[in-house]
């Protein structure tokens, strides 16, 4: 029990005090979102970059792997890699160019723009999946008081899209992007913007995310509670370490007052 944080533990679930948490921040991949919609987005943006730059299937390929994905089996290679944020992504796929000879700012130039195309062809409605029940969830949330807002290295723009695919938007007070602040997580820009926004203090907002750096970025913004959940980023052993507690999915996540 850890009444004073606002939560509680029972088999397997977490029972957020709606009367000591008035916000929870959610993050977006790995959390609410699957990891997988962005296979077809980072072969998408390779294969354009690929055409633009005359590379072989070999080189394209390389860039595809740069951005954490294996193009032949579709394995994750590097999964910190494939949930940084758009700025971070950009820079790896311009480095990865200069490796194959090209000027860094002619490189940064293609990148940002293809990305851009990628962006606005991509059907986000067809590729991108929920991970649990989260009209179920965030209904429960808001009747119960609480407001929802979502935390994302992504663009602000792209997950608005995404949660109106999900038909979650509704619910959303207000979201942050790694294109709304200066500094992208673990700092607590995100936080303040967001509690800035809804006028409810860090010391009433809870965090889930499935990354250590949503949990950090909680703690250093002076949220009491953070939540880890399993369907995306790190393990168990990795959040509990930064998280107050880790659960399955957001499907574990009640709010309510336990009668102990």
């Amino acid at each position: 029990m850890n009444k004073n944080n606002g939560y509680q533990l029972k088999k397997g679930n977490v029972f957020i005090n709606p009367d000591k948490i008035k916000l929870i921040i959610f993050d977006k991949d790995g959390t609410l979102s699957d990891l997988d919609m962005w296979l077809d987005i980072i072969k998408h943006r390779a294969r354009l970059l690929g055409k633009h730059f005359n590379l072989s299937n070999e080189q394209t390929d390389d860039i595809i792997r740069a951005m954490g994905i294996e193009p032949a089996t579709n394995k994750i290679l590097d999964i910190s890699i494939l949930t940084q944020s758009r700025p971070e992504t950009e820079d790896i796929v311009a480095n990865e160019l200069v490796k194959l000879g090209f000027e860094l700012e002619v490189g940064f130039e293609a990148t940002h723009r293809i990305f851009g195309a990628v962006d606005k062809v991509t059907d986000l409605i067809a590729i991108a999946k929920p991970l649990g029940d989260l009209k179920g969830l965030f209904k429960h949330i808001t009747e119960a008081g609480i407001k929802i807002a979502v935390a994302t290295s992504d663009l602000k723009e792209r997950c608005e899209k995404i949660m109106e695919a999900f038909g979650i938007l509704e619910y959303i007070t207000t979201i942050a992007g790694a294109d709304s602040i200066k500094n992208d997580k673990p700092a607590p820009d995100m936080v303040h913007k967001i509690c800035e926004n809804v006028n409810i203090p860090p010391e009433k907002t809870a965090v889930v995310g499935d990354n250590v750096w949503d949990h950090q970025m909680a703690k250093n913004a002076g949220c009491p509670l953070s939540i880890g959940v399993l369907t995306g980023k790190d393990d168990y052993e990795t959040m509990i370490e930064f998280a107050d507690c880790v659960v399955e999915s957001i499907d574990d996540i009640k709010v309510g007052n336990l009668k102990t």
